[in-house]
């Protein structure tokens, strides 16, 4: 009797404990990738109560993205969506007074801006524009929105398809200038130009009229044209050298709304951009680079004092490069983003340039700041946690997660934290690099290991939650190691370190990234040293088409977007300027640095099995580098695969593609990797 009490005592304990399993956790698949809730672009209501933001919801069924506007007290708090609309909702910008929103939103078909009132009740259509529109912005006033179209400019005719009227089936374009094409699309005749919208009727006014683009096409920022505190005029970005396809030479430019009178106000031979007014009208802040020609320069803070008529460097002595700006309610105060040793940090700068970094936890973006001046608000992701809002003191501190958009996701999925190191590189230069473990670790086993490059070549590993290119967290999913370098070139590391690929391409970079994956074979004793591959895109693309050449250490490579021929990619890219900076000049001025660094040159020595992947849409690198590449791996007899994605670009994102990308990769590794 005693043993039967005993048992269902048991038995009951059990049962009582069901409901506290926890589930174990699995490994993240491609299909998750479009589970996913994407948020972004906060936005503080003039009252300091609410935060309104964008989350956008991936459909991997019907292969697009869903958009819709939310709202969220500034203290937290339970979300409210705020649309509901099948198409596309973004960019929620509150009116002066803080009663309703103004948002784009793509649900007659064309973006247009619709505005919609807080207390509840449909959106209204404020514009009939038969032009997208984008980056709505509110005069303090309230009286004008002044946005961004891209149009055929007044007085003219399209005559990139002139013949389209009595030859409708001739799909022939003409092009009489350099930058007739930009990453993934064609520009032809259209403009972008800046309208001031009427916020009661509508009424559209271009305020930059003319044959230019106003913001120009290229070299863009977060923040290209804003509006003065008086709403009576606008600062903007313009290049108008003759050939902007070999220039960066952007300058801000001030115009009169009612006059549409003009005023050039730098002169920089360089990249000035992203002009942001001081709440009181004195200054504009904006970035300048002081190298001509440099698309990755450092971007240092300047305002210009508009009372004095001159400019002042606030961060000359930080060595990093600023990436978003925004004025403290005070004017005495900007708040400012920086790539900084694998994070994204945020710092403060008064008007003396003193400067203060305040967070570098994680990857910190689309910072904003409440009216009270109080706190900062901003969108903040880890390799483990997609993009959510945050607060925090504007003094810094200790920030707080307000949002959670995807816990129920997260808790099914295992996703391993990044784990940094440092060591010796190339010249004895101290490099950073993340190890990633693959889910359900077991530290009694070896694991491949999967050495993933990242593109550029100014660009950086992060602590960051990545949706585009090499995500980590699929990286190593499949059960393998993810090592991940900054080399030579990488952003966040100071000036020096950035500029060193430049005109050196296969030189340090290449031995950074050689000497930190022998120093994880060295210091990991879960590594399989005889189980190794490589992946890239775009520059980690061209670079392990450049490792192919000089080494056969990897089981295997992935070629994504990658940089083959560097005399043919000078003579099909679009924003000349890339080139022309890394190799020096032209491949007719200057050849001997396009013929030492391209890996073309290096194909006898190919062996490596490799799986090529390009967007025929890809302007900036085009697919038929891929095409050249996986040409001599064929003719060599090398094991290769060719994967083209017609309606793609330069990163793989319709979300079917994506994942097809994805399992294409897993699909090569494996067969390298997992039979040993």
């Amino acid at each position: 009797m005693k043993r039967k009490f005993f048992v269902l005592h048991f038995i009951l304990i059990i049962l009582l404990s069901l409901p506290f399993i926890v589930q174990a956790k699995r490994p993240m698949t491609p299909e998750d990738l479009y589970r996913i809730k994407r948020v972004s672009d906060p936005q503080i209501s003039p009252d300091g109560k609410w935060i309104a933001y964008t989350v956008s919801v991936p459909d991997l069924k019907e292969n697009n993205f869903n958009s819709d506007i939310w709202i969220i007290p500034v203290t937290g708090g339970e979300p409210k969506k705020l649309t509901n609309s099948p198409a596309e909702d973004y960019a929620p910008r509150w009116s002066p007074d803080g009663k309703k929103i103004a948002f784009i939103s793509k649900r007659d078909g064309i973006a247009n801006i619709y505005i919609i009132r807080i207390d509840g009740g449909e959106a209204q259509k404020l514009t009939s524009s038969k032009t997208a529109l984008y980056s709505p912005i509110w005069s303090k006033n309230g009286r004008f929105i002044i946005c961004g179209s891209r149009v055929i400019p007044e007085g003219k005719k399209d005559i990139e398809n002139w013949t389209k009227d009595e030859l409708p089936k001739c799909k022939a374009r003409t092009i009489n200038h350099l930058l007739f094409r930009q990453w993934d699309r064609w520009l032809g005749d259209k403009r972008n130009h800046i309208f001031a919208v009427d916020s009661i009727s509508g009424i559209m006014k271009d305020i930059t009229p003319g044959d230019y683009d106003a913001p120009p096409v290229s070299l863009s920022s977060y923040h290209d044209f804003d509006i003065s505190p008086d709403g009576k005029e606008v600062c903007y970005v313009k290049n108008i050298d003759p050939v902007p396809a070999i220039s960066t030479n952007h300058d801000l430019f001030i115009v009169d709304i009612e006059t549409l009178k003009e005023e050039r106000i730098t002169t920089n031979p360089a990249l000035d951009r992203q002009p942001h007014y001081s709440p009181d009208g004195r200054y504009i802040a904006y970035t300048a680079m002081k190298k001509p020609g440099y698309e990755s320069d450092r971007k240092c803070l300047v305002i210009y004092d508009r009372k004095e008529k001159r400019h002042i460097k606030l961060t000359e002595k930080l060595d990093r490069s600023v990436r978003e700006i925004i004025w403290a309610p005070d004017s005495k105060t900007i708040y400012f983003t920086a790539r900084d040793e694998g994070k994204c940090s945020i710092y403060k700068v008064d008007l003396k340039g003193n400067i203060r970094r305040l967070t570098n936890e994680g990857y910190n973006m689309g910072i904003k700041i409440t009216p009270d001046g109080k706190n900062l608000i901003f969108l903040r992701s880890y390799n483990y946690l997609p993009n959510e809002l945050f607060i925090m003191p504007a003094s810094g501190g200790k920030a707080t997660q307000l949002t959670y958009t995807n816990s129920e996701l997260l808790k099914e999925l295992d996703l391993p934290k990044l784990e940094e190191f440092w060591f010796m590189g190339a010249d004895n230069t101290k490099i950073h690099g993340f190890i990633q473990k693959p889910p359900n670790f077991d530290p009694e086993k070896k694991y491949p290991v999967v050495l993933t490059i990242h593109g550029g070549p100014q660009s950086m590993w992060a602590d960051r939650f990545m949706t585009t290119w090499f995500t980590f967290q699929l990286v190593c999913s499949p059960g393998y190691v993810g090592v991940f370098i900054n080399p030579r070139g990488s952003s966040g590391y100071g000036s020096t370190f950035r500029e060193q690929v430049s005109r050196d391409y296969g030189g340090r970079c290449y031995e950074d990234l050689m000497e930190g994956l022998d120093y994880v074979l060295e210091h990991y004793n879960f590594v399989d040293k005889n189980r190794i591959a490589a992946i890239g895109g775009s520059f980690g693309g061209y670079m392990v088409n450049w490792i192919m050449g000089h080494t056969d250490r990897f089981k295997c490579i992935v070629s994504h977007a990658g940089l083959y021929n560097l005399i043919s990619f000078y003579g099909a890219t679009e924003e000349l300027w890339f080139p022309e900076w890394d190799m020096g000049k032209s491949p007719w001025e200057e050849p001997e640095l396009y013929e030492k660094w391209s890996p073309h040159k290096y194909a006898q020595n190919f062996k490596t099995p490799t799986l090529v992947t390009h967007g025929i849409k890809d302007y900036r690198v085009p697919y038929t580098e891929s095409l050249q590449l996986f040409t001599a791996l064929q003719r060599q007899g090398i094991p290769s695969r060719l994967v083209i994605f017609p309606d793609e670009g330069h990163v793989i994102s319709k979300p079917q593609n994506n994942v097809r990308w994805w399992k294409e990769i897993h699909r090569w590794l494996e067969k390298y990797l997992k039979n040993k």
